[in-house]
């Protein structure tokens, strides 16, 4: 006789089956969309994309962790179609065609935005990299490794609160090294 059922071996689907869980996923959609049931359905979304891609999934980090990605990919990209028909609806206005679709336009970035983009990731490794030692350390692995701030703080050595303070003060220095 079976005592495991297919779902408690897979620990995306048990993470899913808590209502706290869901409720979370939820509440961080809501942090990016600012609209409730945009943020129900992100976080709807990311439950379909999580349970499709558990097999993905990597013990590196906690499920949690995993899932808050997920969830925040899925946010982003209703904001980004948002504001994609908000932009043609806008275009529509201004070109007096009033409710006919402007023409879809390219979607790639242009290379004028790659080339922004990978010098504000270069300007960002630089100002990681100038960082002391016991702040850069927490913001490799929490942002550049996903780690939750724990586990973190565990691999280090020191508390939660610790590791928690020194991502802060990491980031007031990253803050104002990219504002000079």
């Amino acid at each position: 006789m079976r005592t495991h059922s297919t779902q408690t071996s897979n620990p995306v689907s048990v993470e899913l089956s808590s209502s706290q869980s869901r409720e979370r996923l939820v509440h961080v959609a809501l942090s990016i969309l600012r609209d409730g049931t945009e943020a129900e359905d992100a976080a709807h979304d990311a439950v379909e994309q999580a349970l499709r891609g558990s097999g993905s999934f990597r013990a590196k980090s906690l499920v949690s962790t995993w899932l808050h990605r997920v969830v925040v990919n899925a946010a982003l990209m209703r904001a980004r179609r948002r504001r994609r028909a908000a932009e043609r609806v806008a275009a529509n206005d201004q070109s007096g065609q009033g409710d006919v679709v402007a023409s879809v336009s390219d979607w790639r970035p242009t290379a004028a935005a790659r080339l922004e983009e990978r010098e504000d990731r270069y300007r960002l490794q630089a100002a990681v990299a100038d960082l002391p030692r016991r702040y850069r350390d927490v913001v490799e692995l929490c942002v550049f490794k996903e780690l939750a701030l724990p586990d973190a703080a565990r691999s280090l050595g020191i508390t939660s609160q610790a590791a928690r303070t020194r991502m802060c003060r990491a980031r007031a220095q990253l803050r104002e090294r990219l504002a000079a």
